[in-house]
């Protein structure tokens, strides 16, 4: 609890150790004035009067501090205001756990394995992180979210998880054998044996500072600079130098200003540079202009250059579908720029921002930037589109890395991507072009299907695999579906029969259906598919039911269990195929 509450109820305290007596004498007073109309004591009228200004003032105090939104008028007596003072002090204490347990959730979500990218049980982990991340954030002040104290207690399973991978040698052996208990049970085996052969870490960005160069020779005197720019200029040692077979360190530097002319300088050592030398690794500088954009293998997809202001760092130049920004930094994009590259005649790509302070900007044309340098505001949401004659042969697709929220869901063709007037800074953005659906046969889609099964927890299973139990009478109690890679343009919904709670609503995906700790059981499903691309495929699914077993195959938006019979799912089977 916070100093200022503390004193604001000892404050009430003496006040209700006053105001008793002086109740008594007030009754005393009262009655000889009733009786006898002898009239109250003067000191007795001043401690009246003092009672009264500590009370206005413990009010006004409790009203401020709180940023109550009622008036005095509705705080009629001390206990209203220790109500008030005490609720507030809760909030607080919460607001410190919920803010612990985000952090939590950011180190979570910056763990990365050493050599696949893709690692199925990590996503699983991540996957988890931002459902959490996304319902904390979302919790209300005075309502802390059940997970968030388990959390910060290390309890939960996701913290048993960077448990292991920021402390494996501070921990003991009877630690290490609990938390492994843990992940195991929680996320699979798999993880756990990753996790203790060293193959997770937190992944960091290291910013190295530029080496030391001493001169090779006394400079001259520098000659004062006229208004004509400098030519290219080679410095080169002496041919004396004895070689070193140690290549060069190259680096991007930034322009000192955005209008101001780059001139490149290059300064070469007298050796030979090895054949193999990789020139366009993390370890290089390159002085002028930036390195040649690997774009991403996207199929049919056309060349990007996304160049993002990034917080601390400056710009920093990406390729299509290449992540741009940072993660679990803190760091916010200040602003972005894109350019369709090699250019594609007769196509433009145009796009927008909502900037903090500013609000939304125009649309923009490529080349130009969304946002400001050295001016220390966040974009909170952007929107790409296409134009030219070739536009209608082409989508363009994007999504955003969100403080305290994750990554969102992809967005196309000028819809707004993030947040307004949440005061939530963009950590990083993903931007591609890709030729339009009409032109493109459909693709394989992939399924992440996690099941909250009874004793057992969550578990999390591929397309047309198998999601529950069978013969151990353990009913599913919750599930998620998710399309994962994402396919531009198709999204999932699904529903449930919950026991107690009957149909709920159709729910996007990502989300829970159903309850974890509850101890209620799905009783039937159905799953659909929406979005521009949605009459290409269909989804089907199929559940194993208690006393019945597998149900016929059932697909798009049919219902598939059964209502009222008090029978339990025990595990399902969901798939989406491309219409035939």
């Amino acid at each position: 609890m916070e100093a200022p509450h503390n004193d604001l109820l000892q404050q009430i305290a003496q006040l209700s150790e006053t105001y008793p007596n002086l109740a008594d004498r007030l009754s005393q007073a009262a009655k000889q004035l009733q009786n006898s109309g002898l009239p109250p004591s003067d000191s007795l009228l001043q401690e009246m009067a003092t009672y009264s200004r500590n009370f206005a003032e413990v009010q006004t105090q409790a009203l401020v501090q709180n940023k109550s939104a009622l008036a005095p008028g509705e705080i009629t007596s001390l206990k209203d205001i220790q109500n008030l003072v005490e609720t507030a002090a809760a909030s607080v204490g919460k607001a410190e756990i919920r803010d612990a347990a985000l952090k939590v959730l950011d180190r979570v979500l910056a763990i990365a394995h050493r050599e696949q990218s893709d690692f199925g049980a990590l996503q699983s982990v991540h996957a988890k992180a931002r459902e959490l991340q996304r319902a904390i954030s979302e919790s209300s002040p005075t309502q802390l979210h059940s997970d968030a104290e388990s959390l910060v207690s290390g309890k939960h399973p996701v913290s048993a998880v960077l448990a292991l991978v920021e402390q494996q040698d501070k921990l003991d052996d009877e630690q290490w054998v609990i938390l492994e208990e843990t992940v195991s049970a929680a996320f699979g085996k798999q993880l756990a044996v990753a996790i203790s052969r060293g193959k997770l870490t937190i992944a960091q960005m290291v910013k190295a500072a530029p080496p030391k160069v001493e001169p090779a020779f006394k400079a001259a005197p520098e000659p004062k600079m006229g208004a004509q720019p400098l030519p290219e200029v080679i410095i080169i040692p002496s041919g004396n130098v004895a070689p070193k077979q140690v290549a060069p360190q190259i680096q991007i530097l930034e322009s000192p200003a955005a209008t101001a002319p780059m001139h490149e300088v290059i300064i070469v050592p007298s050796v030979e540079v090895p054949k193999s030398l990789q020139t366009t690794g993390s370890g290089n500088i390159v002085f002028g202009a930036p390195r040649e954009i690997q774009q991403a293998p996207v199929e049919g997809g056309l060349g990007l250059k996304v160049l993002a202001h990034i917080q601390g760092i400056g710009d920093r130049t990406f390729g299509a579908q290449e992540y741009a920004g940072t993660k679990a930094q803190g760091r916010r994009v200040e602003g972005f720029l894109i350019n369709i590259e090699p250019p594609i005649a007769a196509l433009t790509v145009e796009y927008m921002a909502h900037v903090e302070g500013v609000g939304d900007t125009p649309w923009l044309s490529e080349g130009e930037l969304a946002g400001f340098r050295g001016q220390a505001k966040r974009i909170e949401g952007f929107a790409a589109r296409l134009s030219g004659p070739q536009a209608d042969k082409y989508d363009v697709f994007y999504s955003a890395h969100i403080q305290n929220i994750g990554d969102t869901d992809v967005s196309s063709n000028g819809e707004y991507c993030g947040t307004r007037g949440k005061g939530l800074r963009i950590e990083g953005i993903k931007v591609w072009i890709a030729p339009s659906a009409s032109s493109q046969v459909a693709a394989a889609v992939g399924l992440k299907v996690l099941a909250h099964i009874q004793g057992i927890g969550d578990r999390t299973f591929s397309d047309k695999e198998y999601a529950g139990t069978k013969a151990k009478g353990l009913r599913v109690e919750g599930f998620q579906i998710k399309i994962e890679p994402p396919v531009p343009g198709l999204n999932l919904q699904y529903m449930a029969h919950v026991e107690g709670v009957g149909d709920t609503a159709w729910i996007d995906e990502g989300e829970l259906a159903g309850f974890r700790g509850k101890a209620k059981r799905i009783e039937g499903f159905a799953a659909r598919l929406t979005g521009p691309e949605a009459d290409k495929y269909d989804v089907s699914y199929t559940a194993h039911i208690q006393n019945v077993g597998d149900t016929p195959v059932t697909s798009n938006g049919q219902y598939c269990g059964t209502r009222g019979k008090g029978l339990r799912v025990e595990g399902m089977m969901v798939w989406v195929e491309p219409k035939a």
